[in-house]
């Protein structure tokens, strides 16, 4: 019989991985899986399971936030390539920006049947300074409030929460002075207020890339970097460009494609990294492990 290692977060978005259990187990049930449930109590619970336990299990799913999936990441790559069980994703968070990347349904049972038998299909994983993530990394505008915001506000107003902390910070945008270079000879040096390098359609409602321009398993990430404006019109030109995607090198927001990225700054910067604090520091490398994982998506199976 195939075994599937259950891992979920209790206290994740409205709790809802904990109301939706029984569902979500008849649905793997129905399948045909031997499942083990393993509800996580404290931080970096999921990755231990998943590093321990993966290996004797032909599929493993985890079922909470951003960072929830994030640690069952870390700890499936702790394997060797050939010991990682495909991976499903119940996202049950606040945002989950990747669950649009992966075409995922909407519904906690249709969730349960992509995560049991959707298309595998494989994904390239970034790393941040030693950190991994499967969608992100990021500085600047914004950046710190998934982390910064308290779960409890989280839980009680939703994507809003992040709408009200953000909206608190417009007032004092900090600025970086910034070298961005990549391994194939692309270089820019400015001011930035934000960059992100991603592998990711959607990421929380700032930057919404087109399908056909995120290839999950190329080697390649997108990177986006905002220019420090100096008028209400160079924010006109933000929103434009964030709006219509129609990146300038000289313009306030530009944007390229590469596999490995280093970040340099004269001053400590934080990053966030999958929605949860990264490090802070002046060089940071952004290296792309591709096709590291395989998951469990939606949509049809590419040729």
């Amino acid at each position: 019989m195939k075994k599937l290692l259950y891992i979920y977060n209790p206290a994740a978005g409205r709790k809802t991985a904990k109301i939706n259990l029984s569902g979500v187990l008849e649905v793997f049930s129905r399948q045909g899986y031997e499942i083990t449930v393993h509800p996580t109590k404290e931080r970096g619970d999921a990755t231990a399971a998943a590093r321990d336990q993966g290996p004797n299990y032909d599929r493993v799913v985890c079922c909470g936030g951003d960072g929830t999936l994030n640690e069952t990441v870390r700890g499936l790559l702790a394997l060797p390539r050939e010991m990682r069980p495909v991976l499903g994703y119940i996202p049950a968070g606040t945002t989950n920006d990747f669950s649009r990347t992966l075409e995922l349904p909407k519904t906690p049972a249709e969730l349960a049947e992509v995560a049991g038998e959707g298309v595998p299909r494989l994904i390239d994983v970034g790393e941040a300074c030693g950190n991994p993530f499967t969608y992100v990394a990021a500085f600047g505008l914004f950046t710190d409030v998934s982390y910064s915001t308290p779960q409890v506000s989280k839980n009680l107003l939703g994507h809003f929460a992040y709408v009200l902390e953000g909206a608190g910070k417009l007032g004092n945008i900090p600025s970086y002075h910034m070298k961005v270079t990549t391994l194939d000879g692309q270089e820019v040096e400015d001011d930035f207020i934000y960059g992100m390098v991603g592998n990711t359609v959607s990421v929380g409602g700032l930057v919404n890339l087109p399908r056909d321009k995120v290839c999950l398993d190329d080697g390649r990430f997108e990177v986006i970097l905002i220019r420090q404006p100096r008028s209400g019109k160079d924010w006109q030109s933000i929103l434009s460009a964030l709006t219509t995607l129609e990146l300038a090198e000289d313009g306030a927001v530009t944007g390229f494609a590469a596999g490995e990225i280093t970040f340099t700054c004269d001053t400590p910067v934080a990053w966030t990294v999958d929605g949860e604090f990264g490090g802070e520091q002046e060089v940071t490398v952004i290296h792309n492990h591709t096709q590291a994982l395989t998951m469990a998506c939606g949509g049809a199976r590419e040729a």
